[in-house]
């Protein structure tokens, strides 16, 4: 079974771990998983501080914390780790710090959809336990996990300086996003002449998050 304690590793910050073998299923009494990109852990890297370091890991939007393999074992960092990476065809990025909003907190972490100077689209995943109350049914009291993603926008509540660049995610602002261009226009609509130009240039419609991101990367360029 997995098991909770007190380690100070390496990189000299005292954390908080999970520990088991990486062939260990922690929820082998619900279908699905919570894992990803998947239940393997794949290559890719943490950043303590200022400090990256290789590492294989996965990230677990059922408890929002990473997990990565060191000396055999599986080991969940809980206050720590404040960026990873997960290489797959999409390398995918995930940050905390950023504002609170609606339920989430500057500690949980946002998959990087887009990550720009003034702008960031930010994709909240969460995983939930789901058990089947019907009581006709032949899997009734089966549990399964479902995953729900939310998405935001993050913008700068001043423009960056050009000669020197310090990024403080607690220095913006959050609102949460649908995929649509009314949403867009109502969270940023300062720039709603621009962005209903560009739409019209490009002739998009918004029908995927790839395009809401090409949008705020245009944007960034004004």
């Amino acid at each position: 079974m997995a098991t909770k304690v007190m380690a100070q590793v390496e990189y000299g910050y005292s954390r908080t771990i999970r520990i088991y073998a990486p062939n260990f299923k922690p929820y082998n009494d619900v279908e699905g998983s919570p894992f990803i990109p998947g239940d393997s852990v794949q290559n890719g890297w943490l950043v303590y501080g200022q400090k990256r370091v290789a590492a294989r890991l996965r990230y677990n939007s059922y408890s929002g914390e990473v997990e990565y393999v060191e000396g055999g074992k599986v080991l969940t960092p809980v206050n720590s780790v404040a960026e990873f990476g997960i290489v797959t065809d999409d390398t995918l990025r995930f940050r905390r710090g950023f504002p609170s909003v609606a339920t989430w907190s500057p500690i949980d972490f946002y998959q990087l959809v887009y990550d720009g100077r003034q702008t960031k689209l930010l994709k909240r995943i969460v995983s939930v336990v789901k058990t089947n109350t019907e009581t006709m049914a032949n899997d009734f009291g089966k549990k399964r996990f479902e995953q729900h993603e939310d998405y935001f926008i993050w913008t700068a509540l001043a423009k960056p300086s050009i000669d020197t660049y310090v990024e403080k995610l607690s220095d913006g602002d959050m609102k949460s996003v649908v995929l649509n261009k009314k949403s867009l226009l109502n969270t940023l609509p300062q720039k709603a002449d621009q962005i209903n130009a560009y739409l019209t240039e490009q002739k998009i419609k918004l029908r995927s998050w790839k395009e809401f991101a090409g949008v705020l990367k245009y944007l960034d360029t004004l």
